[in-house]
């Protein structure tokens, strides 16, 4: 009977002495957890803490013309002083165990961090935040010009926890770029930048310091050019030649003509995917339209000069076929320089 007893009075004083032990480690243990107020701010109370914040733009991976979203790899380094963190020099820290401004994105989208959650202090308290998150978030760009736009695309971060009375931001263009190759084919990078502002929220009508990454890019559009207005130009030329076929022929004009027409219907519903489901027009759609509408007023042209051929007005008909052939190529020619002209 006394052995389990003896085997229990074992175990409890193991158990007292690995506390102690731990109790010991603990105490000896510079990079335990800091016993401070992580709702207080540290800095002087009349003036704001000042936070020093830089993105690089890891991977650019995609943009949704449709849903209006940008797919983005980005890394963010944040820094402060925090001098109730100095005797914790060299130690890494968990976020939650400190004060830190935590920053919100202001386009909608979700971000998923990579690395963890911790920061590193170094001399006189300076904390450093590193993390790295993708994610697809709101772009808000206009396509009116497409295919040759060029869009303006931010990310804006601001602490939502703390006023600009508080929380002052601050670029840090030695944590600031763009990664030199990026997985996307269809864009071309013109600049990137950081911009440091304020913004007051309608929810709340509080002023908060912003963070706005902005990333300039230009779309590449010769495959556009290549691939849907070139075969329309040629389409539409295609059925400009009734007006070199005499008026009597009008078995052949209307042959030539309905071709067209049926060509182009057929080539816009061929090429419907290649182009943003948008509630305005674009450049691009602007000039299928016309297009479409010279192709069928060709159409019409030749039922015109083919009746009046019949009604033995060849004369006639023959003079609005030459008149035709300059009338056609210059009024189209002018709408597409007009479409064009701003883009010149």
């Amino acid at each position: 009977m006394r052995q389990p007893a003896l085997t229990r009075l074992m175990m409890v004083l193991t158990a007292l002495l690995l506390s102690g032990l731990a109790s010991a480690v603990a105490a000896q243990d510079t990079c335990a957890p800091p016993n401070i107020r992580t709702d207080v701010r540290p800095g002087p109370a009349d003036g704001p803490t000042e936070v020093t914040v830089g993105t690089y733009v890891v991977d650019l991976r995609g943009i949704d013309d449709v849903e209006q979203t940008i797919t983005l790899d980005i890394a963010l380094r944040m820094r402060w002083t925090d001098p109730r963190l100095a005797d914790w020099e060299g130690c890494r820290l968990a976020l939650a165990d400190i004060w830190y401004p935590m920053l919100f994105l202001r386009n909608s989208g979700r971000i998923f961090m990579r690395w963890p959650q911790t920061v590193s202090v170094e001399e006189g308290g300076q904390v450093t935040y590193l993390q790295r998150g993708a994610g697809t978030f709101s772009s808000y760009h206009s396509l009116r010009t497409f295919p040759f736009d060029v869009q303006d695309i931010s990310l804006r971060f601001f602490p939502l926890n703390w006023t600009k009375p508080k929380v002052s931001l601050v670029a840090d263009p030695e944590y600031s770029g763009i990664a030199p190759v990026l997985n996307i084919s269809d864009w071309q990078v013109l600049d990137y930048a950081t911009v440091v502002g304020a913004q007051t929220l309608e929810t709340t009508g509080k002023t908060h310091a912003t963070y706005d990454m902005v990333l300039t890019l230009k779309r590449y559009s010769g495959y556009y050019v290549h691939k849907i207005m070139l075969p329309i130009a040629l389409i539409v030329i295609m059925s400009w030649m009734v007006f070199w076929i005499d008026a009597r022929e009008f078995g052949t004009q209307l042959g030539l003509s309905a071709t067209a027409v049926l060509t182009m219907i057929a080539f816009i519903f061929a090429t419907t995917n290649l182009l943003p489901r948008l509630g305005y027009f674009t450049l691009l759609d602007r000039y299928i339209a016309v297009a479409t509408v010279f192709v069928f007023a060709a159409l019409l042209q030749c039922l015109a000069t083919g009746y009046l051929a019949t009604q033995g007005r060849k004369g006639t008909a023959h003079r609005i076929d030459v008149l035709s052939r300059i009338v056609f190529p210059v009024v189209f020619t002018g709408l597409c320089i007009t479409f064009f002209w701003r883009l010149i």
